[in-house]
C-alpha cells in the first residue's frame, strides 16, 4: 500500500465498505448474513477447531475495535486482550448477548466507514478490513448453508 491513499481511492474504499454492509459487493450483504440467526444457530460450530458465526463476528469486532482504539488513543492492546478476545468462547447464549455482538459489529462498521472517509493517512490501515471481513463473511455464509439457510439473494 502506498504511504497514503489518494483521495479518490479513499472515497471508493469508504463507499465499498458501506456497500459491503448494506448491499453486498460480490457476495451477500454483511448485514443480511447476520439476520435471522438465533443465538443457538450463531453459537453453533460445524466441528472441532472450527469457529462459530458468533466467534467470527467477535473476532472481526476485536480487530476493528483494536485498530480504532489505536488510531484514537495511540495505545496498543495488551497480549492478554489478544488471547482473551481474538477468538472468545461464547458462554452467554442469549438473545441479548447475540444482539449486543451484532450491535458492536454494526457500530464498528459505521465507525470504520467514517474514518475511511476522512483524509488522515493514519486511517489507511483500515482498508485491510475489507478483504479480511469478506473472508470471514464467506465462512459465515458457509456456516449458514450448513445450518440449512437458503443463499442470500
Amino acid at each position: 500500500m502506498p504511504d497514503t491513499l489518494h483521495p479518490a481511492a479513499r472515497a471508493h474504499l469508504a463507499t465499498w465498505f458501506d456497500q459491503a454492509w448494506t448491499e453486498g459487493l460480490w457476495a451477500a450483504a454483511w448485514s443480511k448474513s447476520l439476520d435471522g440467526l438465533t443465538p443457538e444457530q450463531a453459537a453453533w460450530s460445524p466441528g472441532p477447531h472450527t469457529h462459530s458465526i458468533w466467534q467470527q463476528v467477535l473476532h472481526m469486532v476485536y480487530w476493528r475495535e483494536r485498530h480504532i482504539r489505536r488510531i484514537e488513543t495511540g495505545r496498543p492492546p495488551s497480549n492478554d486482550d489478544l488471547a482473551a478476545l481474538n477468538w472468545p468462547e461464547i458462554t452467554d447464549i442469549s438473545e441479548g448477548a447475540w444482539a449486543a455482538a451484532r450491535a458492536r459489529f454494526e457500530a464498528t462498521q459505521r465507525r470504520i466507514a467514517a474514518l475511511l472517509g476522512e483524509s488522515d493517512p493514519a486511517h489507511d490501515v483500515l482498508v485491510y478490513f475489507l478483504p479480511h471481513d469478506c473472508y470471514h463473511f464467506g465462512q459465515i455464509n458457509s456456516a449458514r448453508a450448513m445450518l440449512g439457510f437458503k443463499p442470500i439473494e
